[in-house]
């Protein structure tokens, strides 16, 4: 279909949906929109009433920025459209266009934000449609049609579509503050953030690993689910921290209680980076599929002092392996493991006891700035 409207089409026209709910910052999230466009396409939007639109020019990869626009929170349906002044340049754009489409059968949608226009949405669609119906040939059909045309009555002209492809939707990124993921390195956490950034979060990462350095990881397999979230955000940053500090601990704990003492370790240490840098909760990728094998991580929950977001809380592994795939995420066999963790005799002596490890962490705390296509780049 692209291939077949490319020759005549000549904007995109950009829908948002929530944001319009937001009554008293609905200004500052449609500039937040307007600016995170901006930044992926890197050329000017203009807005319109209720909807946001690119102008094209010769030479533009119309394919690569319509991609690129899928990408960004808070679009919730886009389409590449025809601009034009009138009903009856409409009319001649669709009869060139759909006489090759191959189209047998015509839906015509019309939306009028301009009240001034002379004519309802009502009767501007039977009237195109009619027209278009005895010249083409083509068959009005409102529950099925081969082919649905979009006709929007702006205040800057009208705009004509064949195509509407969906965005991600949600808030606009950045709209909503910071928060800091603990990224595992596997696909479960990733989405978690994900998620987070649908809510218009700005979302860093910290990574706790068991190399020598962070910079080693940087060029492994844990990255591969950071750059699909970087096609959405851009630019992050992501803090490595070895394990290190904490080995010596697990020989005073057995079995699967170690796993309780590395998420108590890790959790902790989020706060103490989150606090350290000004984030104001956190971001886990943990799933309640059964309370059972959860509550000494619950129970190190109860310890904290910032809001942890659970975004992933009520998912299934198969709801979470589905969405991870539907986004492009790489899927390991962990996100199917239950891990156990279970209670520990004392969880207030062990979330003091990790005092001290946690300072030593710190002291190795690498910080990396990441931006899509570029090196990643050490901070600190």
């Amino acid at each position: 279909m692209l291939e077949t409207l490319h020759p005549e089409y000549n904007c995109v026209v950009i829908h948002y949906g929530e944001i319009t709910l937001k009554r008293s910052r609905r200004g500052k999230f449609e500039r937040i929109l307007r600016e995170n466009l901006e930044e992926h396409v890197g050329v000017g939007v203009r807005r319109l009433q209720g909807r946001l639109v690119i102008d094209l020019e010769p030479g533009m990869d119309v394919a690569g920025l319509l991609e690129r626009i899928g990408k960004v929170f808070g679009v919730v349906w886009y389409a590449p459209a025809v601009k034009v002044s009138s009903l009856e340049e409409a009319r001649d754009i669709l009869l060139r266009i759909l006489s090759r489409t191959g189209a047998r059968s015509m839906k015509i949608m019309v939306k009028r934000s301009d009240k001034r226009f002379p004519k309802t949405s009502i009767e501007v669609a039977r009237e195109l449609g009619r027209e278009v119906s005895e010249k083409l040939g083509l068959r009005v059909d409102l529950k099925n049609p081969e082919q649905t045309i979009i006709i929007e009555i702006t205040e800057d002209g009208i705009y004509v579509s064949l195509i509407k492809l969906r965005g991600p939707g949600g808030l606009p990124l950045n709209a909503s503050g910071r928060v800091l993921g603990l990224y595992s390195g596997g696909a479960g956490s990733a989405l978690a953030c994900w998620f987070m950034m649908k809510r218009g979060c700005k979302v860093d990462l910290l990574h706790v690993h068991d190399e020598e350095s962070g910079e080693k990881l940087l060029r492994s397999e844990i990255m591969y689910n950071v750059e699909k979230l970087l096609e959405y955000a851009l630019r992050m940053r992501i803090y490595m921290i070895p394990l290190k500090p904490i080995l010596g601990m697990f020989e005073d704990y057995q079995g699967d209680e170690k796993s309780t003492v590395k998420a108590a370790f890790i959790l902790r240490l989020g706060e103490e980076v989150a606090k350290l840098k000004g984030y104001p909760g956190l971001v886990l990728g943990s799933r309640l599929e059964d309370l059972n094998v959860l509550e000494g991580l619950l129970e190190m929950l109860s310890m904290r002092s910032l809001p942890v977001h659970m975004p992933l809380i009520a998912f299934t592994g198969e709801e979470v392996a589905k969405r991870c795939s539907m986004l492009g995420f790489r899927v390991t066999q962990d996100l199917w493991e239950h891990k156990r963790y279970p209670a520990i005799p004392d969880p207030a002596e062990l979330w003091r006891k990790l005092e001290a490890p946690v300072k030593r962490a710190l002291e190795a705390l690498e910080t990396y700035d990441l931006r899509l296509g570029i090196e990643p780049k050490r901070v600190s």
